[in-house]
């Protein structure tokens, strides 16, 4: 069956490949596995007879087939090897300008190659290295590429060429130029023949747009940045030179004195011209951004300059004050009210060098440009992407610049793709002479809060615990003058001050009269305790007639003393001053109509038990441990419980007591048990003569 269908298993199909053919064929496993792949069928048999009869019935008919190359051209010495067309039209002018100089010179070449051709016993063949040996000893300099171009159309094989070629065009070229005229008479070709040759290369055409239009409107779109490719650089006037020269000086904290002093040895302030060009180039090169100007730029500044006397000289001192003008004004002594704000305002909105003004680029190129930031921005945004690293390993000066190469590389390393339209309008916004600004490119694609100090809290912190406390609405008390004269002279007269000895000191002309902020802070040094509109209050009322601004501290301190004596005695001899006696009532010790029913109540109940009985005063002195004369609520209600007289009273005739007799001493309120204690001992007495 497998006979009939033609068909047999693989192993077989190899078998017999590599068994009773294998001699004969030679076939390597790999091959033979090839060709049973090829002749396989989907069942994995293989179709044998297929493979026979692509191999019987195709045999080839040689008889059509053009007659095979034999090889014997290769021994013809006139032979030569095709080249193409380009090549062989530049052989041909190649060929001409040999022809013309070995006819001008009368050469004859054969016995040059013949002695060659003797020593390597070669026939019309010589070696590579002796071909231009002999060019070069004839003085027939030719470059290497058209020596390449010779070698390739007259070579026989890997080293030898054909010169009996070589030297048979030669004579065919020269025939034909003397059969057509071409030559003149010193065997020359003629000078206005059409067609002349001179070179193996075309002349070169005029090319009147080099130096006139700029390589980037020629060509597009710059992939390669060279210095040749930027625009010309506009030669500026005499005053926009000035103003470069200052923002350079200005900028690079230079001293203009430094780089010409030298030059002036008499100190004339004149120097040459050729001294002042060189100082002047020193003080463009110093500074950590050059200024370069060019030739015309320098001798405007050295034609404004000259010396009107000797046109050899410069007059550097004026150059000097003219540049300085940046920092300040001359003969400010004869001027002390001029004010001086530098640098000029023309030179702090220079741009920089190389910039472009936006504001006049065209519509388009912005709007593309804001595209393009807006697209950086988005991805940044997005993959969290930290660009200023990456520009700042490329800048190595440190100076916020990179190039235009470098600005693209930083952009693709991070996978910020952008077409070249969006490059190229990102280079017209941050572009200037030091190349891309990625400092501002920074600030408009990284937007980020401003970050606040550290010490912003610290700083609100110590601005809110030292500012003046505000200023409220006075109360009723706060413009009482005889509530504030009464809290003064108890103060006065606990503390024993004396006012005026505070006062008189800031009133050093005798006028009797201090100022507002003199006679607060003299107050102050007293701790009187005032608020501040019991202050505005007694300023108000002391303040001097005839100035109001001023107080007139002599009657204030007069009517302060008044707590120990009183004034113009002398007049009134028998008049008996009354010495001020302080109180410690305030508004919290202030009790109603209820309160004093109140209190009148209690104190009656307490004053039956005597201290004598009692004595709780020394249960009291025990709980004030500073002698102060007051003690806090808790402990009074202690001394209370422990003599068994809070059983007398309620709580709130209890409040009522503490309220009565309350002293404010710290941050709290404490009792005055010394003025409680008294008030008992009146009430005992009172109460024992008392005939109801």
């Amino acid at each position: 069956m497998v006979f009939t269908k033609k068909l047999i298993l693989e192993s077989q199909f190899i078998s017999v490949i590599n068994g009773q053919l294998g001699a004969i064929i030679g076939l390597s496993e790999q091959e033979v596995a090839e060709l049973a792949d090829y002749f396989r069928l989907p069942d994995g048999r293989i179709y044998y007879m297929q493979l026979c009869e692509l191999i019987h019935n195709n045999v080839p008919d040689f008889s059509k087939n053009p007659p095979l190359t034999t090889g014997l051209e290769w021994e013809d010495p006139m032979h030569a090897n095709r080249l193409s067309v380009t090549e062989e039209r530049r052989l041909q002018v190649l060929m001409t300008k040999i022809a013309s100089l070995v006819n001008i010179r009368k050469l004859v070449l054969s016995p040059y190659f013949q002695d060659y051709e003797l020593v390597s016993k070669n026939t019309g063949t010589v070696t590579f290295a002796h071909f231009a040996r002999i060019l070069a000893y004839l003085n027939i300099l030719i470059s290497a590429e058209d020596f390449h171009l010779l070698v390739k159309k007259y070579k026989k094989d890997c080293y030898t060429l054909s010169y009996i070629g070589f030297l048979s065009a030669l004579d065919q070229v020269i025939q034909y130029m003397n059969k057509n005229g071409i030559l003149d008479l010193s065997g020359d070709i003629i000078s206005l023949f059409p067609g002349r040759v001179i070179h193996a290369e075309l002349p070169k055409l005029p090319r009147p747009e080099i130096g006139n239009i700029s390589a980037v409107r020629l060509f597009g779109k710059q992939s390669i940045f060279h210095p040749a490719l930027n625009d010309p650089k506009k030669i500026q006037d005499l005053l926009t030179t000035m103003a470069w020269i200052q923002d350079h000086v200005y900028k690079n904290r230079l001293r203009v004195n430094e780089f010409f002093k030298d030059f002036d040895l008499l100190n004339c302030g004149r120097i040459t011209v050729s001294q002042f060009h060189r100082g002047l180039d020193a003080l463009l090169l110093s500074g950590r951004q050059r200024l370069f100007l060019s030739m015309r730029e320098i001798q405007t500044v050295i034609n404004q300059y000259t010396d009107p006397c000797d046109p050899s000289r410069v007059c550097w001192k004026t150059f000097e004050d003219d540049i300085d003008h940046v920092f300040t004004t001359k003969g400010l002594e004869k001027a002390p009210s001029l004010r001086i704000d530098p640098p000029p305002q023309n030179i702090r909105e220079m741009p920089r060098l190389g910039g472009k003004d936006w504001q006049a680029v065209n519509t388009s190129m912005r709007s593309l440009c804001e595209e393009a930031v807006d697209k950086v921005k988005q991805k940044i945004m997005h993959r969290r992407i930290l660009l200023k690293p990456v520009f700042r390993d490329f800048d190595k000066h440190n100076n916020g610049h990179v190039s235009r190469t470098q600005m693209r590389q930083a952009l693709c390393s991070n996978g910020i793709l952008l077409s070249d339209d969006e490059l190229v309008a990102l280079e017209e916004r941050f572009n200037n002479d030091m190349g891309f600004n990625y400092v501002w490119f920074l600030k408009d694609v990284e937007p980020r809060p401003d970050e606040e100090p550290l010490f912003t809290n610290f700083v609100a912190d110590m601005k809110r615990l030292n500012k003046p406390p505000e200023k409220r609405k006075p109360t009723r008390q706060e413009q009482d003058i005889v509530q504030i004269m009464a809290k003064l002279k108890g103060k006065v007269v606990r503390e024993r001050i004396r006012v005026l000895d505070f006062l008189q000191g800031f009133d050093r002309c005798n006028e009797q009269v201090i100022n507002r902020e003199n006679f607060k802070r003299g107050l102050s040094v007293c701790k009187f305790d005032l608020t501040e509109n019991e202050i505005e209050t007694l300023m108000d009322v002391f303040a001097s007639p005839m100035r109001r601004e001023c107080i007139d501290y002599k009657r204030f301190a007069n009517a302060v003393e008044e707590a120990f004596t009183q004034n113009c005695l002398e007049r009134a001899p028998l008049i008996v001053p009354i010495q001020h006696v302080p109180t410690r009532d305030c508004e919290k010790n202030f009790l109603n109509f209820d309160e004093r029913r109140i209190l009148s109540v209690a104190l009656q109940k307490l004053a039956k038990k005597p201290d004598l009985q009692m004595n709780l005063a020394s249960v009291l002195q025990d709980f004030d441990k500073t002698n102060c004369g007051t003690v806090s609520t808790m402990n009074f209600l202690q001394a209370l419980t422990l003599r068994g007289m809070n059983n007398l009273i309620s709580s709130q005739e209890f409040d009522t007591i503490c309220k009565c007799f309350s002293f404010e001493r710290g941050m709290r309120n404490e009792v005055d048990y010394r003025a409680f204690m008294k008030a008992l001992d009146i009430l005992y007495a009172t109460e024992k003569y008392n005939p109801f």
